[in-house]
This record gives structure tokens, C-alpha cells and sequence, in this order.
């Protein structure tokens, strides 16, 4: 093997370092996607964590929110099944009203963290103003009451002024612990 002229000495180190800036480039364009896919996740993540901050600051308010609804909730013994004295209420706050509800069909009770629920599905027949007053009572009772999914059509029979429709009533409430019972002796 000959020695390289100078000339050949200046071509190979040209070689060579063309190759490395080459081979630098393609390491700093994999590095640049890293950063800017690190960039964006910080971003993400600053963007998260200022979202639970916010929601941390307000828990405390919401917290006592919920203790002062939960104060307000009708309270009940474990034992006692509450669906009939709901449907006697809603019946006779649709009666007063001059509301005639044809069928109440309730559901099964359904408990969350210690808050209990019922809704009933009713079907009703009566005039506009019944149906406005018969609203208005179940938001102002003292027990937790929420009207869903109302339904109003013109009543069969061409009589002017009566309706007919459905809606679901949700009843909040609360229940008593259970007591223990007592250690035997």
C-alpha cells in the first residue's frame, strides 16, 4: 500500500468530514423530535397540573356545599321502605295542583356514598296551568325532589286546553346508620 499524496490526504479528511456532519445531523434531527415531544408533554403536564390546582383550591367550598345539601336531604331509618310515602307525596302534590297522574311506576332504590335515590315515572293528564303549578310545588317541598325527561302533547279527544305526557321524578334522601345490634350477654 502507497502512502497518500497530499492531495488524497485532503479528499479522505473531507470524506471523513463530510460523513461525521452527516452522521451529526441525523443524531441532532432524532434529539430535536425528543425535545420538541418533551416540550410539548411539559406543556401537557404544566397545563394538568395548574387544572388540579384550581380544583384543589375549590374543593374545600364545594365540600361544604355538598355537607349543606346532605343537611337539607330528608332523613330515614335503614329499614323503612320510602317508595310508597314518595308516591303518596307526588300524588298528592299532582292532586292540589288539579294534575291527575294515570300511572307511577317507581324504580329500584339506588345508594352512593350514603345518598339514596328513587325515581318514578309518571304519566299525567291535566291543563298547562296544572302542570306549571304541580312544577313549581315539587321544586319549593322540603324533600329533595327533581322533575326529568318531561314530555307534554295535546290530550286525545280534540278538548281544548288539556294535555297529557310523562316525567321522571328523582327523590333524594339519606338514611340513618344501621344500628348494631347488641352484644350477647
Amino acid at each position: 500500500m502507497r502512502p497518500l499524496n497530499a492531495r488524497e490526504s485532503w479528499l479522505a479528511l473531507g470524506a471523513a468530514a463530510v460523513l461525521l456532519g452527516a452522521w451529526g445531523w441525523v443524531l441532532a434531527e432524532r434529539r430535536s423530535e425528543e425535545w420538541r415531544d418533551l416540550g410539548e408533554r411539559r406543556d401537557v403536564l404544566a397545563g394538568q397540573r395548574e387544572l388540579a390546582r384550581r380544583t384543589i383550591e375549590r374543593r374545600d367550598p364545594a365540600e361544604a356545599r355538598l355537607d349543606e345539601l346532605r343537611a337539607r336531604l330528608p332523613n330515614h331509618p335503614p329499614d323503612r321502605d320510602v317508595t310508597a310515602e314518595l308516591l303518596r307525596a307526588i300524588e298528592a302534590l299532582a292532586e292540589r295542583r288539579g294534575l291527575m297522574l294515570t300511572r307511577r311506576e317507581p324504580e329500584r332504590e339506588r345508594a352512593v356514598d350514603g345518598l339514596f335515590e328513587v325515581s318514578i315515572h309518571c304519566t299525567w293528564e291535566g291543563t298547562l296551568d296544572a302542570l306549571v303549578a304541580f312544577l313549581y310545588a315539587v321544586q319549593t317541598h322540603e324533600a329533595m325532589l327533581d322533575i326529568q325527561q318531561l314530555t307534554a302533547s295535546p290530550a286525545p279527544g280534540g278538548q281544548p286546553g288539556r294535555l297529557r305526557g310523562g316525567f321522571t321524578v328523582d327523590a333524594a334522601y339519606t338514611r340513618d346508620a344501621p344500628r348494631e345490634a347488641p352484644p350477647p350477654r
